[in-house]
């Protein structure tokens, strides 16, 4: 994979196609279309790394940094969500009202949060063991 390739995917990366709202936070089939287009970058990274001459360090590293730019985003989502969720149940819980579908949407969005984690562990593992030269920070 050359250079301009790789730019390419890192300034993909770093977009947000779908700008992260209290809409889509409420609306969990939004937001699970959202967590899905944004772990294409893992589901393809098999591909991604038959592409990569792993045997550049630095193709290795800017690979890694589109990885890294992925994570950050879904991580910024994920969380953004959970503090959305968390606030308009104390909001449901301050009016006495029920809250008990904000709560169940909360604890499925935190098991996301623990998705994300394997997610990450397993295309690191394909990473590493595809790019053996360069040193994961």
């Amino acid at each position: 994979m050359n250079q301009e390739a790789l730019n390419e995917l890192a300034e993909q990366a770093r977009e947000r196609p779908v700008q992260m709202s209290e809409w889509v936070c409420l609306n969990m089939s939004q937001f699970k279309a959202v967590l899905r287009q944004q772990r294409k970058i893992d589901d393809n990274i098999i591909l991604q790394m038959n592409t990569t001459d792993t045997a550049k360090v630095s193709e290795c590293k800017a690979l890694f940094a589109v990885l890294q730019a992925a994570y950050q985003r879904r991580d910024h989502d994920i969380e953004f969500c959970l503090n959305v969720l968390d606030q308009k149940i104390k909001q449901k819980q301050a009016a006495g009202t029920p809250s008990f579908s904000l709560q169940a949407q909360y604890e499925w969005m935190d098991g996301e949060r623990k998705v994300e984690s394997i997610v990450k562990q397993r295309t690191l593992d394909v990473f590493k063991a595809r790019c053996p030269f360069f040193e994961v920070p």
